[in-house]
């Protein structure tokens, strides 16, 4: 099927770019970006998915963000050993 679709002259630009890099036409770099997307479990850059992993109260990363990122790598450790 095609299909058209408008994008900003830099993210065709760029597009074409890594398509030439790839050594692929920018019509295969499309289908190959669309079939990670939506083969993925979780969609990339999804808004919905990145606020699901954060619950609880609110914090400040800048003041807090060590502590709050080693709390995190040791949950992740700590369910790895089960």
């Amino acid at each position: 099927m095609r299909t058209v679709i408008t994008l900003p002259d830099h993210v065709h630009a760029l597009a074409k770019q890594r398509a030439a890099e790839q050594g692929i036409s920018f019509a295969e770099f499309a289908r190959r970006l669309f079939d990670r997307e939506l083969d993925s479990a979780v969609p990339q850059g999804d808004l919905d998915a990145i606020c699901a992993m954060v619950n609880g109260e609110a914090f400040d990363m800048a003041a807090d963000g060590k502590a709050i990122v080693a709390e995190a790598a040791a949950a992740q450790q700590a369910q790895r050993l089960g």
